[in-house]
C-alpha cells in the first residue's frame, strides 16, 4: 500500500465543479482563520449528517483557491475514508503501510470526511488512527479537517482527550429559511439540466416548509434536495413541464405516510378548527381544552418564547376521563400523524438510576450505544407530543431532567447530543388531588378556576413535587369528572366507532337512550371515569356483532 486514494479538490475547483456555499460567512472565516494559525491549526466540523459539511469544505476549498497569490502551490485533497476501514482489530492491511501511505500525502490541507464513522464505538480503530496521524498533526507541513457528527465527537473526546487537543472545534449548525431556499435553488439548476423541468421559487419554499415540518424526512439541506430531486421525476412521469405544489406534497406525503389530504391542511386551518375537533372526540372537557389549545395556537403563531417547548401542560383528574385521549388527538392533529406521539410510563423510573433509560447512559457504562427512550424519540421526531403519564410515580431526580426541557427546551443526552424539544408538546399527567376535584365537582365548585387550584390541588401536589417545578408548566389543566349525560354521549361515540369498524357487514345499532341510560346509572363511578361504559359497548355490541355474523354461516 503505497498511497492511498484521495480527490484533488484544487484541481476539481479549477475545473469549476465545487460550488459556492451558500451563507456560512462566519463559519467560512472561521475555517480560513483556524488553517492559516501556526499553533493547534486542524479543525473538527461537527455537526449532523446531511448538514452541510462537505459542501462546506468544498465551498471553502474553491474561496481560498480563488483568493491564492500561486494556485499553483495551493493544495487541498480529500481523502476516501474507506481506505481506513482495514484498521481494525484484524486489520487486513499492516499498520507500517499505512503509516508509509499517510506520510506520503502532499503538504497543504487534507479533508477526511466522515472520520468519526471510522472511529465511533471503535477503540482499536481509534488508537491506529492516533498513530497514524499524530506525527502529521505535530508537525506544520499539513493541516488536517476531519467532519463528524456530535456523538462521535464526543466518544472521541472521552476516548482520547489529547488527541482532541490538536484540533479547533468549528460547529456546523442548521441553515435559517432563507439559506435553505437559496442552497435548493443552487441544486435545482443541476437536477434539472436534463429534464427542463420548471422549478419556481414558491415550489422551494414549499419543499423547505414541509421538510422543517416533518424531522422524519432528514437532516436538512440534504433531505430536501432529496425531495425536490423526487419531485422533478414526478413531473417528468405525468409529463408535466413544470414541478407543481401538488408534485411536493405527493411526494412528502408518501415519504413520510400520511393522507394527502391532512398533510395538505395549513398550520391555520389548523388552529381553527382544533377546538371544535378536540370537542368532537372528548366529551365533557370544553374548558380544560379550550385552555390547551389557547396556549398552542399562541405557540403556533409565534406569541410565546420560541426557546420553549410549544405548550406544557400537568394535566389533573379522574381515570378515563380523557386526559391520555386528548394527548392522542392534539398530536395528530398538530403535528399531521398519529405516530407523533411518545408516552412515557413514570412509574417505570422510581429509582434514580432509571435516569440514564430516559437520556442514555454516559460513556463507559452499560447501555451507552444505545441512547435514551425520552432523547432518541424526540430526536427522531422533535415534532411531537410527549406523555408523561403519571410523572408524581417518578423519582424526584427524574424531574431535574424535565425542569431543563421546559425552562430551556433542550436536553443534553448521555451521548453529549443536544436534543431540541422546542417543537414538541409536553404533557404530564398525575392522579394527585383527585379526591378534592370530585369533591369540589360535586359540590358545584368551580374547579377549573385559579382559587380552586391554589386552596385545593396545590396542597396534594406539593406532597410530591417541588413548586420551582410545578411553574415551569404552561398551566395546571384539571379534566372534570362525567356526567351521567357526558357517560350517555360517550357510550354512544363508542357505538358509532364499533359501526365503523364493521362497515363491511352493513351493522347499525338502534338502542333505546333510557334503555343505555339505565345501564349507565348502574356503572358510573367517578373515579374511574368513562372506561366501565366504554367496556360495557364494547362487549355488548361485540357480542351481538359476532352472534349475528356467526348465525349467517
Amino acid at each position: 500500500m503505497n498511497k492511498i486514494a484521495y480527490y484533488d479538490l484544487r484541481w476539481e475547483a479549477l475545473k469549476g465543479r465545487l460550488k459556492p456555499v451558500i451563507g456560512r460567512e462566519d463559519e467560512l472565516s472561521r475555517l480560513s482563520r483556524v488553517v492559516k494559525r501556526a499553533l493547534q491549526n486542524n479543525c473538527l466540523l461537527v455537526g449532523p449528517s446531511g448538514v452541510g459539511k462537505t459542501a462546506l469544505v468544498h465551498g471553502w476549498a474553491k474561496m481560498a483557491l480563488d483568493a491564492a497569490d500561486d494556485k499553483e502551490k495551493f493544495v487541498i485533497v480529500q481523502l476516501d475514508a474507506e481506505s481506513f476501514q482495514g484498521l481494525n482489530s484484524t486489520a487486513t492491511v499492516p499498520i507500517n503501510l499505512y503509516k508509509e501511505a499517510v506520510n506520503s500525502l502532499p503538504a497543504g490541507v487534507v479533508f477526511i470526511d466522515n472520520f468519526g464513522q471510522l472511529t465511533y464505538n471503535k477503540p482499536v480503530a481509534l488508537n491506529y488512527l492516533i498513530q497514524l496521524f499524530k506525527p502529521l498533526l505535530e508537525s506544520s507541513k499539513t493541516q488536517f479537517i476531519f467532519s463528524m457528527e456530535q456523538k462521535e465527537y464526543k466518544w472521541i473526546v472521552e476516548q482520547q482527550p489529547s488527541f482532541a487537543n490538536f484540533f479547533e472545534v468549528l460547529q456546523v449548525k442548521t441553515q435559517g429559511p432563507e439559506d435553505q431556499v437559496a442552497i435548493l435553488a443552487q441544486a435545482s439548476v443541476a437536477l434539472s439540466k436534463d429534464s427542463k423541468v420548471v422549478v419556481d421559487e414558491t415550489i422551494l419554499q414549499t419543499i423547505i416548509s414541509l421538510t422543517g415540518r416533518f424531522s422524519s424526512l432528514g437532516q436538512m439541506p440534504a433531505s430536501a434536495i432529496k425531495i425536490l430531486d423526487e419531485s422533478i421525476a414526478l413531473s417528468q412521469v405525468k409529463k408535466n413541464e413544470a414541478v407543481s405544489e401538488e408534485d411536493i406534497y405527493q411526494v412528502v406525503a408518501d415519504k413520510i405516510g400520511i393522507p394527502l389530504s391532512q398533510l395538505k391542511v395549513t398550520d391555520t386551518e389548523m388552529l381553527k378548527r382544533l377546538d371544535a375537533e378536540l370537542n368532537a372526540s372528548i366529551i365533557g372537557q370544553e374548558e380544560p381544552i379550550e385552555k390547551i389549545s389557547t396556549i398552542i395556537k399562541r405557540a403556533k403563531l409565534g406569541l410565546k418564547n420560541p426557546n420553549r417547548p410549544l405548550g406544557s401542560f400537568l394535566v389533573l383528574g379522574p381515570s378515563g376521563v380523557g386526559k391520555t385521549e386528548t394527548a392522542k388527538i392534539l398530536a395528530e392533529k398538530v403535528f399531521g400523524k398519529q405516530e407523533s406521539f411518545i408516552r412515557i410510563d413514570m412509574s417505570e423510573f422510581g429509582e434514580a438510576h432509571t435516569v440514564a433509560r430516559l437520556i442514555g447512559a454516559p460513556a463507559g457504562y452499560v447501555g451507552y450505544e444505545a441512547g435514551g427512550g425520552l432523547t432518541n424519540s424526540v430526536k427522531q421526531d422533535p415534532y411531537s407530543l410527549v406523555l408523561l403519564d403519571e410523572i408524581e410515580k417518578a423519582n424526584p431526580k427524574i424531574f431535574d431532567i424535565f425542569l431543563q426541557i421546559l425552562d430551556d427546551g433542550r436536553l443534553t443526552s448521555g451521548q453529549g447530543e443536544t436534543i431540541d424539544f422546542t417543537q414538541t408538546i409536553v404533557m404530564a399527567t398525575s392522579n394527585l388531588g383527585v379526591a378534592e376535584i370530585i369533591k369540589g365537582f360535586q359540590s358545584g365548585e368551580d374547579i377549573g378556576s385559579e382559587e380552586f387550584l391554589q386552596a385545593y390541588v396545590m396542597p396534594a401536589l406539593g406532597v410530591a413535587f417541588r413548586l420551582e417545578f410545578l411553574n415551569r408548566f404552561d398551566s395546571i389543566v384539571i379534566f372534570n369528572p362525567l356526567t351521567k349525560h357526558n357517560l350517555l354521549e360517550i357510550a354512544q361515540l363508542e357505538i358509532k366507532k364499533i359501526e365503523l369498524r364493521v362497515t363491511k357487514h352493513n351493522i347499525r345499532f338502534s338502542i333505546d337512550p333510557q334503555v343505555l341510560m339505565s345501564k349507565i346509572n348502574t356503572l358510573a363511578d367517578p373515579r374511574f371515569g368513562a372506561r366501565p361504559v366504554k367496556r360495557f359497548v364494547e362487549a355488548t355490541c361485540e357480542t351481538l356483532i359476532s352472534k349475528k355474523l356467526l348465525s349467517e354461516q
